[in-house]
């Protein structure tokens, strides 16, 4: 049976993750939480310490105890461009996992933005960005490739990271054809059931979450593929430039 201090430390560390705090937030004071019933100051004090050291807050002296910033979202497009400078499409302090791909019926939205019929074969492509410190997923990425370019590229079936670049980067120097276009949107809505698994949060979880999408076009008019970001609750989206 895990200790006191452990127990509160993971109930603290879920409503960090699900938003309840957010970055910049303070925690209760030590002697809040002990009259509220949940421990002696050792417990919680420990608890806090436990946050800290998993990197989900800082605490000093005359200041608290703080939510710490966490990684912040990133479109395709800003991956994509990264991915071309420096090889990764990682932004500091993050990693990746969870890939997964396959042959699927595409959903509506999807056939839309590929320009097929609702439940055609389409290539659909996943992984879990995650801040590196911490383990905390900071978005779901999807992404959605016509059929034929699989077929033509094996390497997109594959369940694992691309090396070498993104899957854009990947069917460009196949085709030839560099991307002339993206179509980018943004909105906030409320998490779904459906969201727990991905976002790895509690399912009765009621919090805003971000939703990017790009829909990338190449030189022939042909869409190459459409991806969809859905931010964990509480993480912001920022733009990334390198001014040359």
């Amino acid at each position: 049976m895990p200790p006191k201090w452990r127990d509160l430390a993971d109930a603290l560390a879920a409503k960090i993750r699900s938003g309840e705090y957010a970055p910049g937030d303070h925690l209760p004071k030590i002697e809040e939480l002990v009259l509220a019933g949940k421990g002696s100051k050792t417990t919680v004090h420990s608890a806090y310490k436990a946050l800290e050291a998993e990197g989900l807050v800082t605490s000093s002296r005359g200041h608290g105890t703080v939510v710490r910033e966490r990684g912040t979202l990133a479109t395709a497009a800003d991956r994509e461009e990264r991915s071309k400078l420096t090889g990764s499409s990682w932004r500091a302090g993050e990693r990746s996992d969870s890939h997964m791909a396959g042959i699927v019926s595409a959903p509506e939205d999807v056939a839309e933005a590929l320009g097929i019929s609702a439940g055609e074969p389409v290539l659909r492509r996943s992984r879990t960005y995650r801040d590196e410190h911490t383990g905390a997923v900071i978005s779901h990425s999807t992404s959605w490739i016509p059929a034929n370019l699989a077929e033509e590229l094996p390497e997109l079936l594959m369940g694992k990271r691309l090396s070498g670049g993104t899957s854009i980067d990947l069917i460009t120097r196949h085709t030839g054809r560099p991307v002339a276009r993206r179509y980018s949107a943004m909105w906030s809505r409320i998490t779904t059931p459906a969201d727990a698994a991905t976002l790895e949060i509690p399912e009765d979880t009621r919090a805003a979450v971000t939703v990017l999408t790009v829909r990338v076009v190449d030189t022939s008019g042909m869409t190459i593929e459409y991806g969809v970001d859905v931010g964990g609750p509480g993480r912001r989206w920022t733009k990334e430039e390198v001014i040359q």
